[in-house]
This record gives C-alpha cells, sequence and structure tokens, in this order.
C-alpha cells in the first residue's frame, strides 16, 4: 500500500503531504472550521463555510469558482512544497515524517514535470507542450474539485444545527455520517477508489473500496435506526447541483459575529440558536 501510495507523487502529489493533509487534517477533523483545513485551506478566494469572514466578492463565488477550479491541481503542488518549507500543512504539523519522505516529494515533482517537458525533447514544438500541459493540469484541477468538493460542501453536511453541538465533537463516527454525502453506487465506486461512497470511505478507510456498495446499505440503516442523518445521491449531476447550490448559499450567507473566524473548536462550541436539548438524543455508533 505505501509503494502504491507514493504513485500520486508521480502526477503531481505528493503522498507525505495528502498523508498530513487528508488524512491527519481532513478524515479526523471533518467539516471542523478549526482543524480541517479542507474548511479554509481555499479562503479568501472561496467561502466553503458560512462561519467563516465574508468579502464582497464571496456574493459571486458560485460563478467565479469555475474559473478557479481549473488551477487546483497547481495550488496543490505549491502548497505541497510551502508545507515542506513550514513542516506543517495548514491542519496538521508534519511531526513524524522521514527524510526518504522528504525524498519521494521532491523526486516525484521532478518526475512529474520531467514527463510533461519530455516531448520537447523528442522534437514537439514548445506551444504544443505547453498546450498539452494546460489541458492536462485544467482538466485534473476540474474533476478534482468535482469529485472532492461535493462530498462535504452541501447543506446536509454543514447544517449548523449538528455542527454547532457538542454530540458531534463528541462521536467520531456521527461526525463523519453527518458531514458527509454520497453519490451513485457500483460505477462510480470503481472509476473512482470509492470517493463516491464518501460516508462509507471516512468510516472504514482500511477496507477495500469495493466492499463499500454493500457496506453502505448497513451503514444506512444503523443511521435510521439513530436518527441520524445519511445523505446519499443517485448520480453525480445531482450532488453537483447541490454543491453549486451550497456555494451560491455560503457565500451570499450574512458575516458571522465581528466578521471574523470562528474561535478555537469549529464545532461543538454552541454558537448561534443550535442546542443539544433541541436534538433527539444520538446513541454512539462505537
Amino acid at each position: 500500500n505505501g509503494l502504491l501510495g507514493t504513485t500520486i507523487d508521480l502526477i503531481g502529489g505528493s503522498s507525505l503531504m495528502w498523508r498530513y493533509h487528508h488524512q491527519v487534517s481532513h478524515h479526523i477533523h471533518c467539516n471542523d472550521s478549526d482543524m480541517d483545513e479542507d474548511v479554509f485551506s481555499s479562503y479568501p478566494l472561496l467561502r466553503m463555510d458560512p462561519r467563516l469572514p465574508k468579502k464582497w466578492f464571496h456574493n459571486y463565488q458560485h460563478l467565479y469558482m469555475w474559473l478557479a477550479f481549473p488551477f487546483m491541481q497547481l495550488a496543490f503542488e505549491f502548497g505541497d512544497l510551502k508545507g515542506v518549507m513550514d513542516r506543517r500543512t495548514a491542519g496538521a504539523s508534519l511531526h513524524g515524517a522521514t527524510a526518504s519522505e522528504y525524498a519521494i516529494l521532491f523526486a516525484g515533482k521532478l518526475v512529474h514535470w520531467g514527463g510533461l517537458v519530455l516531448p520537447l525533447a523528442l522534437g514537439a514544438s514548445a506551444a504544443t507542450v505547453a498546450g498539452a500541459v494546460a489541458c492536462y493540469i485544467f482538466t485534473q484541477g476540474i474533476v478534482l474539485a468535482s469529485l472532492f468538493a461535493v462530498s462535504h460542501n452541501i447543506d446536509s453536511t454543514k447544517d449548523p444545527a449538528w455542527l454547532e453541538t457538542s454530540q458531534l465533537r463528541d462521536d467520531w463516527a456521527v461526525q463523519q455520517l453527518v458531514t458527509s454525502a454520497n453519490w451513485g453506487k457500483w460505477i462510480g465506486c470503481f472509476f473512482t477508489g470509492g470517493l463516491n461512497l464518501q460516508i462509507e470511505h471516512h468510516l472504514f478507510p482500511a477496507i477495500s473500496f469495493m466492499h463499500y456498495p454493500r457496506i453502505h446499505k448497513i451503514v444506512k440503516e444503523e443511521a435510521a435506526k439513530r436518527n441520524i442523518p445519511y445523505a446519499h445521491y443517485d448520480t453525480l449531476p445531482q450532488i453537483l447541483a447541490k454543491y453549486c447550490k451550497f456555494m451560491r448559499d455560503a457565500g451570499q450567507a450574512p458575516a458571522p459575529p465581528g466578521n471574523t473566524f470562528p474561535p478555537n473548536g469549529g464545532i461543538g462550541e454552541m454558537r448561534g440558536p443550535a442546542s443539544v436539548n433541541s436534538l433527539s438524543p444520538v446513541p454512539s455508533m462505537n
């Protein structure tokens, strides 16, 4: 698994930075505005959560985000290099990272970009190579944004009636359920490596994704027994439409008090009208 994981280094990513960014910051603290860097790493360009401060241009983010998404892959690459220099990602410090892992990161960048410009040495024109590289980067960025952003950024996954309760912070499994959303089933699972079934991906990251469609039935049943929201859409276009609506609403939502970042503890701080007492008790999923 470790060896296969390094293949992300060959396509412009970093197995090292992805582990800290995705597995440490995001998977453990999903949609926590204090700990999950996916909530705030794109700010101020995009306001992915109405708990974040508001800028005037956020009112139009649902329109211009499609001009920003093609550059998402480049943002990841520069973020990897900055993270190495800072010895941390936006949401986690690189405690435990080894010298060999740093070496793999830099070697991966060299191989990746070397492969992209190699056609120049084989006689291709600079214009042809530049056009091909741009298409590659832009396509990768749009695909990444379309597949990843929809999983945690719709109304149901950022419902303040759940996000602002200590129940969510106190039960990791409930947090993964409430802050994630699924789309599709077997076909989507095959082509995305199980990322379409994001709830199961978060709950069971060590289980082969090919089992997720069957596990999904069990998780959905258990969530219903406990009165816990379980968001599932039949197709990618359906959840993508929900995501676009959420981005419009999040961008146009009123500024938070003082128009500042939330205080430490982005989940369970009991800000606003939500109250634990207003919700039905949620039994532990453990």
